[in-house]
């Protein structure tokens, strides 16, 4: 009732915004804040979706949207989906020992990002903005090397159907072969970060005051296993030795270390 003017407990009317912001409960008496503190920062949401608190395998949590709105009771699992983040390629193996004229192309370039559809329908990798008249794309983007790539308009993922992002097309293609009929798009600019960092998987939201909102689909706070030596329950092999990270059940919560192994790589599979 903190927007009820009416209500007892209410001094000032405030509203929670759909474009995110942050949450902050203080314990008080008498007027005068008495010590206790809590804050929580959300994101963007979707329509009629509720952000929960959930516990990961690590201990740690997250504030993330849930698969069903429980108020008043236990919180429900995160909601997964429908298009999900499946294999991450971050630091592929070098060519140390390979002469420069048989390399064809820098290691660094065939890093790449698998996506899969783990829905029953057909997904389009943009929404329609009422207010602008025009489709808006899907974003994958990191926060700390630069890549931001806006999926083509007219991008359709089929049920079951898995989607390759890649650094450098002519460098992944001299390394691995993907099936025929994958979808392949090139980022661009920027790297995966070697030692670990957040990528996402967003939709457009709202676009308020010149500045497009985005709603989280799917987040990877991934690591190298090395940060800090010893407590990091990330895999160390797919850091420079050929294996890949990969989810182990693609519809169980993608943030959490516990769903991922290093795996030969297997883009596009």
């Amino acid at each position: 009732n903190f927007g009820n003017p009416d209500d007892p407990g209410c001094h000032v009317p405030f509203a929670l915004s759909e474009n995110g912001e942050t949450l902050y409960l203080h314990s008080g008496a008498d007027g005068v804040l008495t010590g206790y503190n809590d804050q929580e920062k959300f994101d963007a949401s979707e329509t009629a979706v509720a952000f929960g608190r959930y516990q990961k395998s690590t201990g740690t949590y997250n504030f993330v949207a849930m698969s069903v709105n429980t108020p008043g009771g236990a919180n429900a699992y995160p909601k997964v989906g429908p298009v999900v983040i499946s294999e991450i390629m971050y630091n592929p193996a070098s060519f140390e020992g390979v002469p420069p004229s048989d390399r064809g192309q820098d290691a660094r370039d065939t890093e790449y990002i698998e996506l899969l559809n783990i829905s029953n329908s057909a997904v389009t990798l943009a929404e329609y903005d009422n207010e602008q008249l025009v489709d808006v794309p899907w974003r994958f983007a990191d926060d700390s090397n630069g890549i931001s790539f806006d999926f083509p308009l007219g991008t359709i993922m089929a049920p079951g159907e898995h989607l390759l992002l890649v650094k450098d097309l002519a460098a992944f293609d001299s390394v691995y072969s993907a099936d025929d009929g994958v979808q392949i798009f090139e980022w661009g600019a920027g790297r995966l970060n070697n030692a670990g960092e957040k990528i996402q998987l967003s939709k457009p939201g709202d676009l308020l005051e010149g500045t497009r909102y985005y709603i989280r689909i799917d987040r990877v706070n991934y690591s190298d296993g090395s940060h800090p030596a010893g407590e990091d329950p990330w895999p160390i092999e797919p850091d420079g030795s050929g294996n890949s990270l990969t989810r182990i059940v693609p519809a169980d919560y993608g943030n959490d270390p516990e769903n991922w192994i290093a795996a030969n790589p297997s883009p596009g599979e």
